[in-house]
């Protein structure tokens, strides 16, 4: 990317859309010049089911974006979650146009193109995007493009993403409605790993677990490379769920006491007191122990790490595993979630990264700036630049022509009311 490249990022969540602009510095990295936030309604368990309302909460995101970075947003990168995604590894050769003349943009683009015709699609299926992990060139790996390595022919090792027709037809309808064209499609595990995880973890061998509200994505990287990716349907609301059935209280009153007794394990409780419950629906006693509330708290987390266990072990992907990083708002103020993981994967590294201690961007902007960072680095054959416009204010001058006009306008226009009254 050159200085001044300008990237729009949002992401579209259950409950907000977040919006980070994004501009290349002098040192090659991104600065933030613009962010906005609003509330979301209109998605229900990952699908898009109110475009309109959907539409507005972009809108307003992007809104406010605009008058920080002081610019007109015209399109944008929009990130996709893994419920809605399948990703296929595939490993397809091609020849260089100019052996000669050395490796091209375009030789990597004919690639690209192969690789889009021979990918096999389901119906109602897209690919949305092809993510380079190595280029093999007279049978030396590269991690970078290799322009202008000399060679007749070379590799390269891809993992195509592939999204659901029906969610991507959802995202361009609230996108238009927003008055906004797609540039691309982010899965958010690419966006999330680019900010949380250290290139050490990465290389070696790291399951992630972006713990949500109402999912759970689970991503193992080895040797600097996506291994496997999934998404489970559950997560941080589950066990507010759980608190609100088993006490027969509201759901605002179970948020709260997930929030007090933050803890992940009940041996961790030094002070078992008693806790008094506001909004019982039944009769019954509404009096209960704090170490009842966590008991809950424990059961639920216990179950999604053991799902998680569950699912590498049937894909085979269980063994190897050097350290484990929980994120997300469902688990980072649990208190011994990396304790119960220790114990459940067994696992010595362990540990948590919320989302407070990323200092460059406020929480809430934590995926969407993370999903601005990644597509930068996206490499020559990828266009990244994101259709924005630089809204200028009128100078003084400026301002004093367009009244005089609009006073001769209003003049003329009053002389021509009275010479018909006549």
């Amino acid at each position: 990317m050159a200085i001044g490249d300008i990237i729009v990022g949002l992401d579209i969540g259950v409950s907000k859309v977040s919006c980070v602009i994004g501009q290349v510095n002098k040192f090659s990295e991104i600065e933030v010049i613009g962010y906005g936030l609003s509330n979301n309604s209109g998605i229900k368990r990952g699908q898009i089911l109110d475009y309109e309302r959907v539409g507005q909460s972009i809108k307003d995101a992007v809104n406010s974006a605009e008058q920080i970075s002081e610019l007109s947003v015209n399109s944008a990168y929009v990130n996709i979650k893994g419920m809605n995604v399948r990703i296929e590894k595939v490993v397809m050769e091609s020849e260089v146009e100019r052996p000669n003349d050395g490796m091209t943009v375009n030789d990597i683009y004919n690639l690209y193109t192969k690789v889009q015709i021979s990918t096999r699609l389901e119906r109602d299926e897209q690919i949305i995007d092809i993510i380079p992990s190595a280029y093999v060139v007279n049978g030396r790996i590269y991690t970078d493009e290799p322009i202008g390595a000399f060679c007749k022919t070379f590799q390269m090792e891809v993992e195509v993403v592939i999204a659901k027709g029906d969610y991507i037809e959802g995202v361009q309808k609230s996108l238009r409605y927003a008055g906004l064209k797609i540039d691309g499609l982010i899965l958010e595990t690419l966006a999330t790993s680019n900010i949380i995880l250290m290139p050490e973890e990465k290389h070696s061998s790291v399951l992630m677990l972006d713990i949500g509200g109402g999912h759970t994505d689970i991503s193992l990287y080895r040797k600097d490379k996506l291994d496997f990716y999934t998404t489970l349907p559950v997560g941080g609301d589950h066990i507010t769920n759980d608190i609100a059935l088993t006490f027969d209280i509201s759901t605002d009153e179970a948020e709260k006491l997930k929030r007090q007794y933050n803890l992940a394990l009940v041996s961790m409780i030094t002070n078992n007191h008693e806790v008094k419950l506001t909004s019982r629906n039944t009769a019954g006693n509404d009096v209960i122990k704090c170490s009842e509330i966590v008991t809950v708290i424990e059961a639920r987390i216990k179950e999604v790490y053991q799902l998680v266990r569950r699912m590498l072990q049937e894909k085979g992907m269980h063994t190897g595993i050097n350290s484990i990083v929980l994120t997300g708002q469902g688990i980072s103020n649990i208190v011994g979630a990396e304790d119960l993981a220790k114990k459940i994967f067994k696992v010595a590294n362990v540990r948590v990264c919320s989302p407070k201690l990323i200092n460059v961007i406020k929480p809430q902007h934590t995926t969407v700036y993370g999903m601005v960072r990644y597509i930068s680095g996206l490499g020559l054959s990828k266009h990244v630049n994101s259709d924005v416009q630089i809204v200028t204010e009128p100078t003084f001058k400026d301002k004093i022509a367009e009244g005089l006009e609009n006073f001769k306008s209003s003049f003329s226009f009053g002389k021509k009311k009275k010479k018909k009254h006549k």
